[in-house]
Formats: C-alpha cells, structure tokens, sequence
C-alpha cells in the first residue's frame, strides 16, 4: 500500500500545494486560472505533439480502445441522462449536464501525471486517444443534449450545434493531435531546436496543471442542490471504470499497458472546465460543488484502484 500511496500522495501533495498558495495570497487567484491556460495551450499541445511526432502512424490508433473507450463513455452519459432525466426528475439540461459530468475524465490535468507515476514513460498513445474520445465525441454530445432541452428554435438551435463543433475543432489539444498525426503520417523530421522547445515545454506540464487545479478550488463551496452530488460522484469515480472494465473483457487482445491506462484515465474525476461549462446554462455552483467532492474522493478511489491493477 505504501507504494502505491507514493503514485498518488504526489499527485494530491501538489493539488494541496496550489490550493495553499492562493490560499494564503502567495500567489493571486487570478494565477491558478492562467497557469490552467498555460497548460492548456502550451504544455499539453506541446507533450502530445511532441510524443505523436515520433511515433509511427500505424501505432497512433488502436481501434479497440477507441471503441471500448468510446462506447464506455457514451454510456456512462446517457446512464447519467436517463438517470437524472427519469427518476430524479431533473429538466433536460440540467441532466445533460450531470451526465456529462459522470462520463468526461480529467485526462489532460489529472490523468496523465498519473500514468506519468504508475508506468515513468505514460503510454502517450493511450492519452492521444482518450482525449480525442473526450474531446471531439463526448463533449460535443453532452452540449448537444444539454442544448436540446433548452432551445426551442431549430434553426438557432441548429447554428449553435455549427458553433460547439467548430470550437471542439480549435481546442488546442485536438489541433495538437491532428498535427502529430500528420507529422507521424508524413514522417517530417522535427528541426532540434524546435524539439529541444517541445520537450521543455511538455516536462512543466504534470506539475503546473495540479497546481492549476488546487488554486482554482480556492473558493469553490459545497452548495447547491447537496443530493444531487453522491450521483455524479459515483457515477465518475465507480461506474465509468466499471463500464470500461466489462466491455474490456470483451477484448482480450488488447495490450495490458493499454488496458491498465484505459482503467485509469477512465477513474479520473471530472474535466476541471465542468463548473465553467455548467455555468453557461445556469447550474454552475453545483457543478462546482460536484467537481471539489469527487476530486477530493478520487483520491481514495485512484489508490484502491491502482492498487487493484498493479
């Protein structure tokens, strides 16, 4: 248990450092929000670009862990839809945004400084395609739904669908994915210089994005709707892992590396953007209420979890 705790405390340990900082008026709180910026836009495109780069096309995609990966994800959405929707009784929107709040994992911030602690040299083909899962299919789908239940217009309702999707296409970490990949297919060499750039940038981006994260939560009160909170929460932490691990048994080829990084990625809490998100459509204080708790409690759930796998 020991070693394992010493992949995750880390992890926490500076999540707890950037949330003392702001705290305490070290740093601004206006500085958690741009570090998050400087990673979304700089560290993270330059890590996935750089690593995709290098690597061979052919290993870039893997079809199986897209499909489950996707397919597990979908799910957990519209487990969370109909959940919320039906039984809770929420309106349409608000259950779009819970359910997407169950099945969109921090991936970039979280996820992958924790493959970096469980495996040294994180399997960036694992990161590449979960993000392009989250980013261009997931995401897009939650706003859609959300949208759906609050626009009554087709046409407006039509150009703002137009608007989500051209905006997932300028996110920085879809554009750094799209490059790589041309560059791996092409086989264009990196000059060194502009490796040597990449390679410094990508090395600040683990630490800067927990930072990022424990400085945003300064502030950040439990409010809200407190019973909607266990649903979301379980729903990310237990059963997104749960539907990724019974629709991997339907794969026994793949890759252990692959299955373990899947498990992983999939048990992160929620995209840190979620509260901001939600806010867009009026249910930003509970999103933010749901978004502290679980990345309080994944802490315990990522240990059990890593020491279940390991």
């Amino acid at each position: 248990m020991l070693s394992v705790l010493s992949i995750t405390a880390p992890i926490f340990i500076l999540i707890g450092l950037g949330y003392l900082a702001v705290k305490s008026g070290i740093l601004p709180a206006a500085a958690a929000p741009g570090m998050g910026r400087f990673v979304l836009y700089f560290s993270l495109p330059a890590l996935i670009f750089g690593t995709l780069s290098r690597m061979e096309f052919s290993e870039v995609i893997e079809p199986s862990y897209l499909l489950v990966y996707a397919t597990a994800s979908l799910l957990a959405l519209l487990i969370g839809v109909t959940l919320h929707r039906k039984l809770v009784g929420n309106t349409l929107p608000l259950s779009g945004v819970k359910g997407m709040g169950m099945a969109v994992s921090n991936s970039a911030f979280i996820g992958y400084p924790v493959l970096l602690q469980v495996f040294g040299e994180p399997p960036a083909q694992a990161f590449a395609m979960s993000l392009m899962v989250e980013n261009l299919l997931i995401i897009p789908l939650a706003l859609i739904i959300i949208e759906s239940g609050g626009r009554d217009d087709t046409t407006s309702r039509r150009q703002h669908f137009a608007a989500v999707f051209a905006r997932v296409l300028k996110n920085p970490l879809v554009l750094a994915i799209g490059a790589g990949m041309l560059v791996s297919l092409l086989q264009l060499p990196i000059p060194q210089v502009i490796d040597k750039t990449l390679n410094m940038l990508a090395q600040t981006s683990a630490a800067v994005a927990l930072f990022s994260i424990g400085g945003v939560l300064v502030g950040t009160s439990i409010r809200g709707n407190v019973s909607a909170i266990p649903a979301v929460v379980a729903g990310k932490l237990l059963l997104h892992p749960l539907l990724v691990f019974l629709l991997l048994m339907l794969v026994p080829g793949m890759d252990q590396d692959l299955r373990l990084s899947m498990l992983l990625l999939a048990s992160m809490p929620m995209f840190s953007v979620f509260p901001i998100i939600a806010g867009n459509y009026g249910f930003g204080q509970t999103s933010a209420s749901i978004l502290i708790i679980t990345t309080l409690m994944s802490f315990f759930t990522l240990t059990l979890m890593i020491a279940l796998l390991t």
